[in-house]
């Protein structure tokens, strides 16, 4: 029985930045994510402002290796069709919408910049229906704000404004 050889193609290099960003960003978790509020000496939230990073990196990471394994039992599954421009494209303008997106989280708020950034991302994949723009763009972003800020007890970046109205909102 012959071991199967490792292609390296773009998709792997690929899988393997990623997986080298994840684990990296894991193992410096600590000096990227910033010391929560305290009030009185006491933490706002219950949970800890690194937990959901680390295991969403943690799955990412397990992820990167299991694609890994996966190319290198079966070779097969790797695509090896080179982009054509029309891809290079879409993907460079999904990333410039991504660095939108993190440049606005603060500024805007994370309702705003999401709305913009799902609305963007709608367009750029072919959606031209008024109704699902506006359900991915606006009902998903309220809906994700409540679950994280109330059951999750995540703070989230939002503007005085739309932190009022919600807290008026709910406070009914």
């Amino acid at each position: 029985m012959s071991p199967t050889r490792f292609a390296f193609t773009a998709e792997t290099y690929s899988v393997i930045v990623i997986l080298v960003a994840a684990v990296l960003s894991l193992i410096f978790l600590g000096s990227l994510i910033a010391t929560p509020r305290a009030l009185f000496g006491q933490s706002l939230s219950a949970i800890t402002p690194s937990l959901f990073p680390s295991i969403v990196l943690s799955i990412l990471s397990a992820l990167c290796i299991a694609t890994l394994i996966l190319f290198k039992t079966d070779p097969s599954e790797q695509i090896s069709e080179r982009l054509s421009r029309a891809q290079w494209q879409r993907a460079f303008v999904f990333f410039g919408i991504m660095i939108l997106y993190g440049l606005t989280m603060v500024p805007l708020g994370f309702l705003i910049s999401t709305a913009i950034a799902t609305t963007l991302i709608s367009l750029q994949m072919g959606s031209r229906s008024i109704w699902q723009i506006g359900g991915v763009s606006l009902v998903a972003p309220v809906l994700l704000y409540l679950a994280a800020t109330r059951l999750l007890a995540v703070s989230l970046p939002e503007l005085n404004a739309i932190e009022i109205a919600y807290a008026r909102l709910l406070n009914l």
